[in-house]
């Protein structure tokens, strides 16, 4: 039974004349997220609500459910097989974490599989991770020169990616984005670069990230205690688009064209389909009605 209200006591730790504090109650909760096996949905987490509703009955909480969201995780198997003593197939992370490190750990769990799916525990996998902490590390050798232009792009929209994902807990998707930017990375980089890539690795590797941040770019203060960098959002824009061709309101064809094409260019480029031609029949094109970078509507005869 404790265990369905010790929340409400974590907060008011020094409270000595009651359980909880309403005012340091009413302050930090309810929980914003809880997080736990499927299992606690069932036996914990439910018995928790009724005691909440009751609290909240009696006037002592001003909410009814003790968290505002749920998110169950999945399981994670050895081999193709639930972990169990029995089977002997229990992931000590102590062996881990002394073989290969702590972040490498840390960053193959986030990388393994989907939160809710889980995934499957394999030491062949774990190889690849440290490849990717070792490709890191190398970069200090190519990091401190002029901007690397044509990265930018994926680097800022990875940005957005990692602040939308990790809110979200798709935390392997995330990691997935960051070995894909750091193949564009390698071919050189300012230190404002270097730094944006090191906060966003940050929370899936902190220690070698601090070290790099500490010790090779000089920084005093913790990457830890930096703010989470914006995206520009010049970068994101794809400089090709998919361009709807219309013959009197009906959608006839669609082209990848140069994003901010005049209008006169898509016309070009429209009467030039073989979709749009069969569809014109020789009639004269009397006028064209055009939305930049979506759209152009040929206004014909019948």
């Amino acid at each position: 039974m404790d265990s369905a209200w010790y929340y409400l006591r974590y907060p008011s730790a020094k409270e000595k004349k009651s359980a909880f504090s309403g005012e340091i109650t009413k302050k930090w909760l309810p929980v914003d997220m809880y997080i736990g096996g499927a299992e606690h949905s069932v036996l914990h987490l439910l018995y928790a609500r009724f005691l909440a509703m009751v609290f909240y009955d009696w006037g002592l909480l001003n909410f009814e459910e003790p968290a505002t969201r749920f998110r169950a995780h999945g399981l994670l198997i050895k081999d193709g097989a639930k972990m169990s003593k029995s089977k002997g197939n229990v992931v000590n992370p102590d062996e881990y974490i002394k073989k290969y490190g702590a972040d490498v750990l840390r960053l193959y769990l986030m990388f393994l599989g989907p939160f809710e799916q889980g995934g499957d525990f394999r030491d062949e996998s774990i190889a690849g991770v440290v490849r990717f902490l070792s490709r890191v590390w190398k970069l200090k050798e190519v990091a401190g020169g002029r901007e690397n232009e044509a990265a930018n792009k994926i680097l800022h929209k990875t940005i957005k990616k990692a602040g939308e994902d990790i809110a979200g807990l798709n935390y392997n998707t995330v990691v997935s984005q960051l070995m894909i930017l750091i193949k564009e990375l390698e071919n050189g980089l300012s230190k404002k670069q270097m730094e944006i890539f090191l906060k966003l690795l940050a929370p899936f590797a902190p220690h070698l990230t601090e070290e790099i941040w500490r010790e090779v770019l000089k920084n005093k203060k913790s990457i830890h205690l930096e703010e989470w960098p914006d995206y520009d959002e010049k970068y994101l824009r794809d400089e090709n688009f998919e361009l709807i061709i219309q013959v009197n309101g009906k959608m006839r064809d669609v082209i990848s064209v140069a994003r901010d094409i005049s209008e006169g260019e898509a016309k070009k480029l429209a009467l030039t389909s073989e979709k749009v031609k069969k569809h014109l029949s020789g009639g004269t094109v009397k006028k064209t009605v055009f939305v930049k970078n979506r759209l152009i509507n040929l206004i014909a005869d019948e």
